[in-house]
């Protein structure tokens, strides 16, 4: 947009919270600083000398913390809640299909915006990414290195790795941590995913995989693969897995992350007692 013979570039930023967030609880044990967070992304977006447009997050908030869209919303953040599971299914890539449709109608809607920066790993965008490079805009990446796709790394102008911005994430706190154990230990899902891995161990494989298991287990309970899903990264936050790296001989820039039982944990405990 030419304002007063200036050049002005608008940047919409657009956020894959749930990736982003469960990326942050499986790699680093950690969550959200979310003042931290929000700084660094706005930060992010003018380096390239551009005015936010916007600030979109996408996500099933209902499984995040109460009253974090009231948070997003005073930190100028416009939360978009994707309902990703009913009664009766899980509803896959919801969010990203939700998020991807929202990008295009920004697209067309605003074509002053040129800039487009998108926070997320999902290797889902690179659609959305052909979309946007064919109608002539710029876009960034914004990811975990370990959890974003080379697909949409490659497709981006430019990508900013999040691991450079330790800032943006706070370890768990002793009273939120023992609130979480005594949930886990409430729920019928953890119990089954502790007993599943304590087989797995005992079978003698080795090492157990994380993928591998996740895997395994969201094929085994199909209806339910939002539900493990979430079951596994919560056993990931709250140190019932401890998670340790296994040489990779077909890729030694990226080990593979095996998983085990943390015996010592409360959780543990309770369930093979």
């Amino acid at each position: 947009m030419l304002l007063l013979g200036v050049t002005v570039i608008f940047t919409f930023i657009f956020i894959d919270w749930e990736n982003i967030e469960k990326s942050a609880k499986q790699n680093f044990n950690s969550i959200l600083n979310y003042d931290a967070f929000n700084k660094v992304l706005r930060e992010v977006a003018v380096q390239k000398g551009s005015s936010v447009a916007g600030i979109k997050a996408f996500g099933d908030f209902d499984k995040g913390i109460s009253g974090l869209q009231t948070k997003l919303v005073t930190l100028g953040i416009e939360p978009v809640h994707v309902v990703t599971k009913t009664s009766h299914e899980y509803l896959k890539g919801s969010a990203d299909i939700v998020q991807s449709l929202d990008i295009i109608k920004v697209m067309y809607n605003y074509p002053h915006i040129t800039d487009y920066l998108l926070v997320s790993g999902d290797g889902d965008l690179r659609h959305v990414i052909k979309e946007l490079k064919l109608n002539g805009k710029s876009i960034r990446i914004m990811g975990f290195v370990d959890n974003t796709s080379q697909f949409i790394i490659d497709m981006s102008e430019n990508f900013i790795p999040l691991d450079n911005y330790p800032m943006i994430l706070r370890k768990i706190g002793k009273t939120e941590k023992e609130q979480m154990l005594q949930r886990l230990i409430a729920s019928k899902t953890i119990s089954i995913v502790v007993e599943r891995l304590n087989r797995e161990e005992n079978s003698d494989k080795g090492f157990i995989g994380l993928n591998y298991f996740r895997k395994r287990l969201i094929d085994s309970y199909a209806s339910q693969a939002t539900d493990f899903s979430d079951a596994i990264t919560d056993c990931i936050e709250a140190g019932v897995f401890d998670i340790y790296e296994v040489e990779n001989p077909n890729d030694p820039k990226h080990p593979t992350r095996a998983c085990k039982l943390n015996r010592d944990n409360q959780v543990v405990k309770y369930f093979l007692q």
